[in-house]
C-alpha cells in the first residue's frame, strides 16, 4: 500500500487530488523581481509548490570557447557559451 504524507495541511496520495510542483530553474536572469513574478505566476496558475535548484557552471560543463559548447539554433542565448548560460 502507497502510504499518503502531508504537507502543511495538504494530503498527499491515493485517493487526493493531485499535488503540482512547477518549475523554476533559473530562469528569472538573478533577478530577485522576476524570481517573484515566477513565483506568482505559479500560484496563480495553480501550483502547490515550486521546485528550485542552484548550480554553478563549474558542475555542469567546461568553460570553452570551442564551438560545440557555444549556443546556436535561433535562440536568445545565440553565441553565448554553456559556461556563459549557466
Amino acid at each position: 500500500m502507497i502510504p499518503t504524507i502531508k504537507i502543511k495541511n495538504r494530503l498527499i496520495g491515493p485517493g487526493h487530488s493531485t499535488f503540482i510542483v512547477a518549475e523554476m530553474s533559473a530562469n528569472h536572469n538573478q533577478k530577485f523581481e522576476e524570481a517573484v513574478n515566477i513565483l506568482k505566476a505559479a500560484k496563480d496558475s495553480g501550483a502547490d509548490a515550486v521546485k528550485l535548484q542552484t548550480y554553478t557552471p563549474d558542475t555542469l560543463t567546461i568553460k570553452s570557447d570551442k564551438e560545440y559548447f557555444k549556443v546556436s539554433g535561433g535562440t536568445p542565448w545565440d553565441g553565448y557559451t554553456l559556461y556563459d548560460l549557466y
